[in-house]
């Protein structure tokens, strides 16, 4: 694993990345372990991603505002080789995206609506480098799958609790754990 890597604001051109990484994410963590049969997953295509994605990236960019059904984000990219400091240069490892809340009683005024890193740089502060520029150590909560306990204890090293608020993820059909701090 590399040991450099820059955490930036993501621009458009960060799409196809982003959806790589969301992509690859969902096999290992909803897929493989049998949370998600894989004709759900890759339900949503590849192509659908890199459009919704595309659309997330060009809100969040200013380029237009939010269509129904798509509200603005804060979103970041972990990369890795090419030109490091250049807007435009590697690959994205990771990313994390932020909002004022989907829940209309959120707890907090700021979500952490994802945060995704390949697997294979788990474990080498990727993960947590993107988390300290997304939200740094404003108050915030997120929801992880109620089942993922490398995730639990991610973010309760974090200054995360569990709640005890819990839903049922319409799309995913997985169970979810709320966490607050």
């Amino acid at each position: 694993m590399p040991d450099r890597y820059l955490i930036r604001p993501a621009v458009i051109a960060d799409a196809p990345g982003i959806t790589r990484v969301h992509w690859r994410s969902h096999q290992t963590t909803y897929v493989e372990p049998g949370r998600v049969p894989r004709d759900k997953v890759e339900g949503w295509t590849y192509a659908d991603r890199i459009r919704a994605w595309t659309t997330n990236l060009a809100i969040a960019n200013d380029v237009f505002p939010p269509p129904e059904g798509f509200h603005r984000m804060g979103i970041w990219v972990a990369v890795v080789g090419g030109e490091h400091g250049g807007e435009h240069g590697g690959e994205v490892v990771g990313w994390a995206n932020t909002s004022t809340g989907r829940d209309a009683d959120g707890p907090r005024d700021l979500e952490l609506e994802g945060l995704y890193v390949l697997d294979e740089f788990h474990g080498g502060g990727v993960g947590q480098a993107l988390l300290d520029t997304a939200i740094g150590d404003r108050p915030a909560y997120l929801w992880a799958l109620a089942d993922n306990p490398r995730a639990h204890a991610f973010y309760r090293r974090n200054g995360f609790e569990l709640d005890g608020t819990s839903k049922v993820d319409d799309f995913w059909q997985v169970l979810e754990a709320r966490f607050v701090r």
